[in-house]
């Protein structure tokens, strides 16, 4: 992958070639192979005057690609005791600097182009046809273009995730056909076939440029137009050391010494800052940490909550993160139900016998500390593999540090507050992913100007009730901001609840099972039952029977009522009961057309300033889908119930509050009419619902 896909996305962006280095030894033999590196602009490393041909290919536009070392592709362990960049060196077997090829080939290029531009402007035209005639330039002002242009070194990091050692096709085909396999091959087909075979994200990062003219002083490149003139060809120029040739030629080959270490630092350090941070980093250095402290095993849900709040203050930070560790749906899972990329890493360690579960403990197995050969590590400690690979990032390190630190003093408020900000994320998320073109001629079509994200009103009482606000179908929270605001004014915690699918895009609700909507109302709930011993749930319309079905489903005495508004059981529009069909259809049709026979049908809202101005049908079918499921048996709920129904609802039959109410097994349930005829009562206070619904809220 590595030796074509960048090549490939920088022609694709730009339009320009690339160069590239690899091992002499894969030019060897099969001709065809040969022929075929040659046709994607690779050389081999043993080519006569390489760095000479290199600089010329710059020098006429083609960029060079130079690619890590073995040992930072393996055991990734860049950073020493001393905070110094090293790599392992398998023909020395011991770790060394990193090579300076490409801070050399840059500096050499730029003190030539430096000498050039003094001759152009000093009018020594004779000089700068010698080298165009000697480059092969077709003139002198094409060659002054390139001089002209800074010479550049991008560094740049690919990372992949996540890393697996499960055997794989590749690795059993070369294994059948040659018995004799080295280690190091097989290592190699094990953990790169799976990237080919198993799903793999690729990110490459690229950094900020570095200029290699920037590390010349004024006075040095006075001096480079009189090193350069000596030498009739870049062979020359590669060629100077500082034992040997003229004085000027010496110091110059002493300072391009000098100065490649400090460009070869200076990549290093942003490259590796360029590293996609994701979970099972955050995880495979909690548990190093861990080690180091002593610990041998660890309660899951206190390693949870390290991995959780890991994430949490990273996200703070300018890193590259991993899409997983930015969309809160993936990671929140990690302290409520368990997270299929937490269960990917598990799986992968335990099976290294790295560690194991035991009795709700995470307990550490000493091969974890083993010192293993630079061609196993993968293989054998992948825990190792990802702690290296972001250790040279101090301030991640230190940021784990203090989430291990805060997993043990937190209080509930302070996660809770965590947790609200991961659902304001989710939205800017959720309503990014549907901002493609394919979903714009719908998108363009939609009204709403108020503001869909979830809202959290903090009373500054601490020992207030709280209020839970469950909107309804095609609408947003803003659809009953106001009664929040005056349950706020009186004193109460008020969070307003967004739905998976509404405030974004018809075609996100187009995606979402009704699923989605109950687990939203449970995120809303485990944030404010963290402020308050006391919890009231006001939902409209669907929100009303979500928030019913929460009660239900929670029978504790937390709970203090439920106050449901125009849910729908029964509609007036007898079309629904079409919808389960015309569902069905899309579904037969999708093998052809994604968008299926009629995906969307048209709404006409109340108030389109907080609702779709498309209806999926698909969201209509689930809606449907949850009503079947709620009544499908009694509802028993502890708190108090209170069911508001408009007389003159236009899309609610009346004889939904009726079924609600023979449905509902409570204590204290109470059924109130409305004068209304239309169906947002709350947005619009029909009849005085807000004071009605404020006054039953103690």
């Amino acid at each position: 992958f590595e030796t074509f896909i960048p090549q490939y996305l920088i022609n694709e962006a730009t339009g320009a070639y690339c160069r590239s280095v690899a091992a002499a030894e894969f030019f060897e033999g099969d001709e065809r192979f040969s022929q075929f590196l040659y046709s994607i602009g690779v050389v081999p490393n043993d080519l006569p005057n390489l760095f000479p041909f290199l600089a010329q290919e710059i020098l006429h536009g083609r960029k060079l690609v130079v690619f890590p070392e073995g040992g930072m592709v393996k055991d990734k362990r860049v950073v020493d005791q001393k905070g110094r960049y090293s790599v392992f060196s398998r023909t020395a077997n011991e770790r060394r600097k990193h090579h300076r090829g490409s801070a050399v080939i840059a500096l050499a290029v730029d003190a030539f182009k430096t000498a050039l531009l003094h001759d152009f402007a000093a009018g020594k035209y004779h000089r700068v046809e010698h080298w165009a005639e000697q480059l092969k330039f077709d003139s002198v002002e094409q060659l002054m273009q390139k001089a002209a242009k800074p010479t550049v070194i991008v560094p740049s990091h690919i990372t992949f995730y996540p890393i697996r050692v499960s055997d794989n096709i590749l690795h059993q085909a070369a294994r059948l056909f040659n018995r004799s396999i080295n280690k190091r091959f097989a290592e190699e087909l094990i953990i790169e076939g799976n990237l080919l075979f198993k799903e793999t994200d690729m990110d490459i990062r690229f950094s900020r440029p570095i200029i290699a003219g920037d590390y010349w002083r004024w006075w040095e490149k006075r001096l480079l137009p009189n090193v350069v003139h000596r030498f009739e060809s870049l062979n020359e120029l590669f060629a100077l050391k500082p034992s040997e040739g003229h004085w000027g030629g010496r110091i110059h080959a002493i300072g391009m010494k000098v100065k490649s270490n400090h460009v070869r630092d200076d990549y290093m350090r942003s490259m590796y800052e360029a590293v996609t941070v994701n979970l099972s980093h955050i995880a495979s250095l909690i548990i190093m940490e861990l080690f180091e402290q002593g610990l041998s095993q660890i309660d899951c849900g206190r390693f949870h909550k390290m991995l959780y709040l890991g994430i949490k203050l990273i996200q703070k930070t300018d890193y590259h993160l991993h899409r997983s560790l930015c969309n809160p749906e993936e990671y929140d899972a990690i302290i409520s139900r368990g997270s299929s990329r937490l269960d990917q890493f598990l799986k992968t360690t335990t099976s290294m016998k790295l560690l194991h579960v035991d009795q709700g403990n995470y307990v550490i197995d000493q091969k974890l500390i083993e010192d293993f050969h630079v061609d196993d590590i993968r293989t054998e400690n992948l825990i190792s593999v990802y702690a290296n690979e972001v250790s040279p990032l101090s301030k991640i390190t230190r940021i784990i540090e203090n989430a291990m630190q805060q997993a043990d003093k937190i209080n509930a408020r302070a996660l809770a507050d965590y947790r609200f900000n991961d659902q304001v994320l989710a939205y800017e998320w959720d309503r990014k992913q549907f901002q493609r073109e394919r979903y714009e001629e719908i998108n363009s079509q939609q009204t709403q100007t108020a503001d869909a994200n979830w809202y959290f009103l903090k009373s500054n009482n601490k020992s207030a009730s709280a209020v839970l606000l469950i909107h309804g179908f095609l609408s947003g929270p803003a659809e009953l901001r106001s009664l929040g605001e005056r349950l706020h004014a009186a004193g109460h915690h008020v969070l307003g609840v967004r739905l998976k699918g509404h405030g974004t895009s018809p075609w996100d609700l187009r995606s979402r099972n009704w699923h989605d909507w109950v687990e939203s109302v449970e995120r809303g709930y485990d944030i404010v039952k963290a402020y308050s011993q006391s919890v009231h749930i006001v939902g409209f319309s669907t929100g009303g029977l979500l928030a019913l079905n929460h009660a239900a489903n929670h029978p504790n005495n937390r709970i203090k009522s439920v106050i449901s508004v125009n849910a729908p059981v029964h509609f007036k529009n007898k079309n629904m009961v079409f919808v389960p069909l015309v569902h069905h259809a899309n579904r037969l049709v999708s093998w052809v057309s994604s968008e299926g026979l009629v995906p969307f049908t048209p709404n006409q809202p109340e108030n389109p300033e907080v609702n779709y101005q498309h209806i999926p049908v698909r969201a209509l079918y689930q809606l449907q889908q949850f009503i079947d499921h709620l009544t499908a048996n009694t509802l028993t709920i502890a708190a108090d119930v209170y069911l508001y129904q408009g007389d003159e609802d236009p899309v609610v039959a009346p004889a939904s509050v009726e079924t609600l109410d023979k449905l509902i097994i409570a204590e204290n349930k109470t059924r109130i009419a409305l004068d209304s005829d239309i169906h947002g009562v709350v947005f619009r206070n029909i009849d005085e619902v807000q004071e009605k619904i404020c006054a039953s809220i103690l």
